[in-house]
């Protein structure tokens, strides 16, 4: 599974190649950067296993990126108030955390892996209030947002269920952690075939402006 994943993957990113080349880089609201750094996290781990090393800093670097990320894609669709409203929040949780992290004996890196679906879980469920409280003319579906909240929204609930007891399926049941493993893989799979309908849809609106 994690090859099927790796080259939807390798899809979604040639897709926004071509977009970019096509109109602009602002025409898919930056989204090739996530798709280029994720990319390259996922090659240099490849990398990292072939040479037989244990470092694992790239994946607390790439959590704090998508972050920062997402926290910046989100806020250019957030009406004002609404805005405000994400910073606050953002802010709080980054700081509970941080002082969390003080007395916990868990490593930067666990934490990080911990707060990123939380964050994407805040980002989407916000978008989608949005949406229901300032409905628009045209379909959900039009709207790129639409695909990429619904895949990290899904990715975090799963992400979550699979990484908060990872410690005690260690000890206990190995084999069902491995096939969460999988899974995981899997909602990887339909999270990037969620974003590659979202670059078409990006797609779309560019040619419609173009018009």
């Amino acid at each position: 599974m994690i090859y099927v994943y790796q080259i939807i993957l390798l899809l979604t990113l040639l897709k926004s190649i071509v977009l970019v080349r096509k109109f602009s880089l602002s025409s898919q609201n930056y989204l090739f950067v996530y798709l280029l750094i994720t990319f390259l996290i996922e090659l240099s781990s490849w990398i990292i296993i072939l040479i037989k090393k244990d470092w694992s800093c790239q994946y607390t670097a790439y959590c704090v990126f998508c972050i920062v990320f997402f926290w910046f894609y989100y806020a250019r669709s957030f009406q004002k108030k609404l805005r405000k409203k994400v910073h606050l929040t953002s802010v709080l949780i980054t700081v509970g955390f941080l002082f969390l992290s003080f007395f916990s004996k868990e490593d930067l890196g666990s934490i990080a892996i911990i707060v990123l679906p939380i964050f994407y879980i805040m980002f989407s469920l916000f978008w989608f209030y949005q949406k229901v409280a300032l409905p628009s003319k045209s379909k959900i579906t039009n709207d790129p947002y639409f695909w990429i909240s619904t895949g990290l929204l899904l990715w975090s609930c799963f992400f979550i269920f699979r990484v908060i007891p990872r410690d005690f399926f260690n000890i206990e049941d190995k084999p069902f952690l491995e096939l969460l493993r999988e899974f995981l893989y899997a909602i990887n799979c339909i999270m990037y075939l969620l974003f590659f309908k979202a670059l078409i849809e990006y797609e779309t609106i560019s040619k419609n402006l173009k018009k």
